[in-house]
């Protein structure tokens, strides 16, 4: 993974978490949408990326945690 993608998925993790923390303070629609795309832009760079290095494996498990905790707001709105 090259410095530049390296930044690029660091910026987009960062933006995910921001993104689910809003939603988690918020309640509207839009939130659990932005938070969802943010997600989804995350998922991306790693398939892009198919890197077993630590920064990569860390971006995982980051995600993982970002999407049970959307899943676990989800299932609260309902």
């Amino acid at each position: 993974m090259t410095i530049e993608q390296k930044e690029t998925l660091k910026e987009a993790l960062e933006n995910a978490d921001k993104a689910v923390y809003s939603t988690q303070m918020g309640s509207n629609k839009d939130n659990l949408g932005f938070s969802q795309q943010a997600i989804d832009r995350v998922e991306q760079l790693l398939k892009v990326e198919n890197d077993h290095s630590p920064e990569h494996q860390r971006a995982k498990d980051m995600l993982r945690l970002l999407k049970e905790t959307q899943a676990a707001m989800n299932s609260n709105r309902n």
